[in-house]
């Protein structure tokens, strides 16, 4: 398992021993993801410009990938904001993927989608969101969170778009869909009264969480290629805006708060079936109460990992490890 402390750490949970460890950064929002041979780590940085106020280069804000090996050795930095164009903008971290062997990049900006080979260090557009013809981008006009699926032959996403054609002083919708990494083949996509807000890709398919401000009890899997697509029930309403992918998209988990701590259940995501359910005390402590959970499933180990009061300054953090 790999930590985000008050360093890098990689935690053996056979031997409950951290294998390796370096120094971190200090970024204002990170993600981290694993490829052939190691990890990457996204970071954003807010960057301070002359007189204290934000520098002008991407609003602001300074987007890095650091590249390291399994025993967390760095083997190279890549600054993203070197890709952008004058007044062009990357939204957040979660607008940055990586196919599983690390040589490509796909990342998001108010121009465009965008492919970067590093062995090549050529850049191509997947899609133009600068181009006029509206209905070739499905009506795209953000990409806000992407993902490489379909054997990285796919870039999956959650959007805002424009409905086709376009009625004038209507606000953008929520859309998921896909796109092949050439711009061919795009699906952009709505689902009746079900509203996607949080995109997790695996290979061969999609988790699409709900909005976590009007939840209704379900949850959206898109099968990949096909696109097909199932709802699952849940056990409570509240709980489908608060979804967490397992690490290879075997279960997804969720979580929902009471007076005194979390439930968080666990289920298969290929048939909705409910695995696990417990509860977490937050032992007194208001502090835990005063974000949400981390939660981590282990498809292998059919283990769920839930972490309370981390980043929270005076609060000391509570892991819980439960096997399913």
């Amino acid at each position: 398992m790999f930590l985000s402390a008050d360093k890098l750490y990689l935690y053996n949970l056979d031997t409950g021993r951290i294998t390796a460890e370096t120094s971190r950064g200090t970024f204002d929002q990170e993600r981290v993801q694993a490829v052939k041979d190691g990890y990457v780590l996204v970071g954003a940085t807010l960057q301070s410009g002359e007189g204290g106020g934000l520098a002008s280069a991407n609003g602001g804000i300074a987007y890095s990938a650091i590249f390291y090996d399994r025993q967390l050795h760095q083997r190279s930095v890549f600054q993203f904001n070197t890709l952008l164009e004058e007044n062009e903008l990357i939204l957040s971290v979660k607008a940055i993927a990586f196919t599983a062997d690390g040589t490509q990049a796909a990342f998001a900006t108010t121009n465009g989608l965008y492919l970067y080979d590093f062995q090549t260090k050529r850049k191509t557009t997947v899609t133009d969101l600068n181009a006029e013809d509206l209905k070739a981008r499905s009506g795209v006009v953000t990409f806000e969170q992407i993902g490489f699926t379909n054997e990285d032959k796919t870039i999956a996403f959650k959007a805002q778009s424009f409905e086709i054609p376009a009625v004038p002083g209507k606000p953008s919708i929520d859309t998921c869909g896909t796109v092949n990494l050439n711009g061919s083949g795009m699906s952009n996509r709505t689902f009746g009264n079900y509203t996607c807000k949080e995109l997790t890709a695996y290979n061969k398919l999609l988790l699409l969480a709900e909005d976590f401000t009007i939840p209704s009890g379900r949850m959206l899997v898109m099968e990949i290629p096909s696109g097909r697509t199932k709802l699952h029930a849940l056990s409570e309403k509240g709980e489908s805006g608060f979804v967490s992918g397992s690490d290879t998209g075997r279960y997804f988990a969720t979580t929902l708060a009471d007076k005194t701590g979390w439930k968080v259940r666990v289920y298969d995501t290929s048939t909705g079936k409910l695995e696990a359910e417990q509860r977490i005390s937050s032992d007194g402590e208001a502090g835990y109460m005063a974000n949400d959970p981390i939660v981590k499933v282990i498809d292998g180990k059919r283990m769920v990992m839930v972490l309370l009061g981390a980043n929270q300054e005076g609060v000391k953090p509570k892991a819980v490890f439960s096997p399913f």
